[in-house]
This record gives structure tokens, sequence and C-alpha cells, in this order.
């Protein structure tokens, strides 16, 4: 019997480094083991290379089944490109009305600042792809939200929507971007309506966008974020230690981090030169890997008191990093949508969690009945310290029953697990159901 075709369309996928590559290596690889064919239309990774960086390691995690097609970007990246070489006459003598230029050509064939633009190479690679082998069903990851675009370009192909985030609203001001009867809302509501389904990260974006699309709140499902085991995930070793050492891995987007709280909340908790605790960050320092010399200059000061920046980290070397520490850190921004990238991964290594972040964030719901989780009440310094010093005195008298339910509760934000009934849906969806054993039938007629 044939096997489905998924055409997954992401515009980051490995080696990419952008935030959004792991869930979408997770899907792809998942509806990969489940025995489709699946291909993936993503960005050039040499435009990559030049915006925010590569992992080559990372590209080794994704399924070697799995066929990617890389697609020019058809000029929306030129802003964040930074060649010399390339800038144009007016990019150098009036650089504002370029950039103002680019964006209104990117939303020519679709309504979002420069991304638009890929449009019309994502969709033309789309169509050449179904022709080669036809296509069973189209998903698309966001953002962009062009993605949801070219999703729509394989005319009778059913396709699902996953958001990572929220097109129509700001995930952490909760702000609305535009309404339901602007041009942008009338479009979502139409790729809502025609879609197969939608994916949302949690309960919170996706009842957010059943009320403001009702009729197409039957389709929408949450598929939360999940972890995946890399090499060398293992439960923890119980160490008592009266010299912790805490540990930070992501992204750290300090504009909206509450990162100036935690470093006074840090010195209370640990005061001075000769703190017995230490806390190492790892990740990039925004989205692009780029920051400002007062980010730099913060680390540098702090590391008087036991606090240091080590730089990114490969995602093939996580567990390495999560076995070098005693307990970890998560901050988040605030807001009652987020949940965080990685806090179902930190909820799987079974270590001790300090949550600094508003106890209103999604995010909470994940954790509250983690038996190694140390919130701070409110984002006060003091209630930060508290946390940290809650979560220091456990480790040095750790509960070995305790530690064991950690672990135990950690491992059901498994990715695969999470995946592997919706992609089974799917097979149904396109008419490709799984088949059962013979004598499974017999017993389930």
């Amino acid at each position: 019997m044939s096997k489905p075709h998924l055409l997954y369309i992401a515009f980051a996928f490995p080696p990419s480094t952008a935030s959004s590559v792991y869930r979408c290596t997770a899907v792809a690889n998942a509806f990969a083991e489940d025995g489709w064919d699946v291909t993936v239309l993503t960005l050039d990774s040499n435009i990559w290379s030049e915006i925010s960086g590569v992992d080559q390691k990372l590209a080794d995690s994704v399924d070697p089944r799995i066929r990617i097609v890389q697609v020019d970007d058809g000029g929306s990246e030129e802003p964040a490109r930074g060649d010399l070489r390339r800038f144009s006459r007016l990019r150098i003598e009036a650089p504002y009305v370029w950039k103002e230029v680019m964006r209104r050509r990117g939303r020519r064939d679709f309504p979002e600042d420069f991304h638009g633009a890929w449009l019309a190479p994502a969709s033309k690679a789309a169509r050449e792809v179904h022709a080669d082998k036809p296509v069973d069903l189209v998903m698309a990851s966001a953002s962009p939200y062009v993605a949801f675009g070219v999703a729509r370009c394989l005319e009778g192909v059913p396709y699902i929507m996953d958001y990572r985030d929220a097109w129509a609203f700001n995930t952490i001001t909760g702000a609305e971007d535009f309404d339901t009867g602007s041009e942008r809302g009338k479009l979502e509501a139409q790729f809502l309506a025609e879609a197969a389904g939608s994916w949302f990260v949690n309960d919170q974006i996706r009842d957010e966008y059943a009320s403001r699309y009702p009729e197409s709140a039957a389709t929408m499902l949450v598929v939360p974020n999940g972890f995946d085991p890399q090499p060398g995930h293992a439960a923890p070793g119980i160490r008592r230690t009266q010299h912790p050492r805490f540990g930070y891995l992501g992204t750290l987007q300090y504009v909206n981090m509450p990162m100036a709280e935690f470093l006074q909340g840090w010195g209370i908790a640990f005061p001075g030169p000769d703190s017995k605790a230490e806390a190492v960050f790892r990740g990039k320092l925004s989205a692009s890997g780029a920051a400002g010399a007062e980010v730099l200059e913060t680390f540098g000061s702090a590391s008087r008191n036991g606090l240091t920046y080590e730089g990114p980290i490969s995602k093939r070397d996580v567990a390495r990093f999560y076995g070098s520490v005693d307990a970890l850190l998560l901050l988040l921004s605030t807001g009652k949508f987020v949940t965080g990238g990685k806090t179902a991964e930190y909820l799987a290594t079974g270590l001790p969690i300090v949550s600094v972040h508003d106890l209103g964030n999604a995010a909470t719901e994940l954790l509250r009945d983690y038996p190694l989780w140390f919130p701070a009440k409110d984002l006060s310094p003091g209630s930060i310290a508290s946390a940290l010093q809650e979560c220091a005195d456990a480790l040095a008298h750790p509960d070995s029953a305790v530690w064991d339910a950690a672990w135990e509760y950690g491992q059901k934000f498994a990715r695969s697990a999470i995946l592997a009934p919706v992609i089974s849906d799917l097979r149904d969806l396109v008419g490709h159901p799984v088949q059962r054993p013979l004598a499974e039938e017999k017993s389930n007629p």
C-alpha cells in the first residue's frame, strides 16, 4: 500500500537555529516515523547562515527519510542580511526609505511585512513537489504566517495550520494586532474555515482563537510542545550539595524577561564574591544572536557574584549541559499566553526548577504538580531570593522519593506521545488509516 505524502511548510528548519526549528523538526520526524513520505519546504540554509546562524549537529537530528526542499527567500530576508556587497545605493543613502520600500513590496502578495515576499517562490516550489509526487496533506507551521498562504496553493489538498504563536495578537502583552473585521482578520477567518484543522500550543491561545473565530472552533486542537530526548537523556543522579550550580538554557529575550529582578534576587539569596552558589547561562542573547553592550556588561558585572554567560550550545549537547547542573532557572516573559519552548524540556530532566515568571503564565499549568518546582511567588527580588534559597535547601537535603516522582512526572511530556494520536487522526483524514494486525481487527470488529 502506498504511503501518504505530507508536505510540511516550515520557514525555519535545521540547520537553522531559529527557536521554531525544534517543534518543526519533531513534527516532521514524527510523521516520517509513522510511515509517511515527508517533504519539507523551507528557506535556503545559506540565508540562515547569514542572518541568525546554523547548527550542523541539529541537522543530524532530522530523520534521513525526510526530503528537504530549500527555497529562495524572494527578498523577504534582505533587511536582515548584513553583507555590504549586497547593499543597493538606495539602502546606503536612504536606509529608512529602502526598508519601507521592501516592507511594502513584501505585502503585495500577502499581508505580512517583508515575509510576504516568500509566498511566490514557496508556492511555486510546493506546486513542483505536488506535480512530482501528489501531496495528500499540507501542514504549515507559523510564524511567519505567509506559510499559511503557501499551504493553500495546492487546490483540493487539505491543510493543517500549526500556530506556534498567534497572528492576531501579541502573546506577551495580549495586545490585538488586528481585529476580526480587518483585512487580515477576514483572511485569517477564511484560512481557518477552509483548513482541515488548526493546532495551538496551549489552551489559552486556542481559547482566544475560538472566541475570535467561533465558526472554526470545532477544528481547533491543542497540540502542546513536548521534549525530544537527546543523546544522554537519563534520570539525574541525586547529588547532595552545599554549593549548588544553577543553569539556564534557551534564548535570552532580555527585553521581555525579568532579568533585572532575577539579578537582584540572586544577590539577596547568594550575596558577595564568596557565594557558594553559581549560575551558568547558555543560549543566544536574542533571536538573532546579537545583543547590546548593556547585556554583555550585565553578565560581566554579575560574574563577581557567581553568574556567567557561556554562549550558545548545540541541541545535540543539551543533555550534557543538564547533567552538569544541579537545578534549572526558568525565566519567562510575562503573559497569560506564554508557555515557553523550554518548559517541557526542563520538566523532562527531573531536576529542580526555579520559576522566575508571572504565575499567571500558561507555563504554570504544566509546572503546578511538578514535585521539584520552586516558584517565586511574585517578581519582587525578595520572592525570587526565597525561591532560590528553598531550592538550595532541597539540594542540600535531597529526598530520593521526591526526585523519583519528578522524573516520572516529566517523562509524560515526550513529544512522541503527544503527536502519535493526532497523526493517527490525520491518517484517517487522508484515507490512509493505521493498519491494525489481523488478530486485533477480529477482536475489535
